[in-house]
C-alpha cells in the first residue's frame, strides 16, 4: 500500500472545481438578487408597516425608542451605534416592530377570549351515578425474609463495602 501511486483519473481528477465554483457563484448571485429585490419591496412598504403598526400598539416603537435611549445612557458607544444601525436598517427594524405589535395584539386577544370563557361562567357538567362495583380480593403481599447474619452482626450487603 506505501507504493501506491496517485490517480488523477480514478479520484475525479482536478476539473472538478471549477464547476462548482460557478455553481456556487451563480446560486450567490440568484440569493443576492432575491434579497435585494425583498429588501427593495421591504423598503417601499417600510414606511407604511411603521404607521400600522403605531395604529395597532403605539407603545410598541415607544419602547424601542426608549430601550434605545437608556442603551445610550448606559453605553454610548453602544446606543450611538444601535441608533445608527436603526437608521441604516430601517426597512428591517419597521417589519420588527410591526411583527412584534402583531403578536402582542394576537396575544391580548387570545387572553381577552381565554377571560371571557373562565370567568362569569360555570362549566357545564353532568353528575354521573356509579354503582357500587365488586371489589376485587388480591392475596396479601409476600413475606420478606429478613437478610442473613453473618460475623458480628453484618449481613452480606454490608460486607462488601468494608473491604
Amino acid at each position: 500500500m506505501a507504493n501506491r501511486q496517485f490517480n488523477a483519473q480514478s479520484s475525479g481528477g482536478g476539473f472538478n472545481i471549477i464547476p462548482a465554483l460557478l455553481i456556487g457563484i451563480v446560486v450567490l448571485f440568484v440569493l443576492f438578487t432575491v434579497a435585494k429585490f425583498v429588501f427593495n419591496i421591504l423598503y417601499w412598504l417600510s414606511p407604511v408597516l411603521l404607521i400600522i403598526t403605531l395604529f395597532i400598539d403605539h407603545k410598541v416603537v415607544i419602547n424601542y425608542g426608549k430601550w434605545i435611549l437608556e442603551l445610550m445612557g448606559k453605553n454610548v458607544l453602544l446606543g450611538v451605534g444601535l441608533a445608527l444601525l436603526t437608521i441604516v436598517a430601517f426597512p428591517v427594524v419597521s417589519l420588527f416592530l410591526f411583527g412584534k405589535a402583531m403578536l402582542k395584539k394576537k396575544v391580548k386577544e387570545m387572553t381577552q377570549q381565554f377571560e371571557q370563557k373562565t370567568q362569569g361562567e360555570y362549566a357545564e357538567y353532568e353528575e354521573v351515578k356509579t354503582e357500587e362495583a365488586e371489589w376485587v380480593e388480591l392475596p396479601p403481599p409476600p413475606v420478606r425474609e429478613k437478610p442473613k447474619q453473618m460475623r458480628g452482626g453484618k449481613n452480606e450487603y454490608e460486607d462488601l463495602f468494608e473491604s
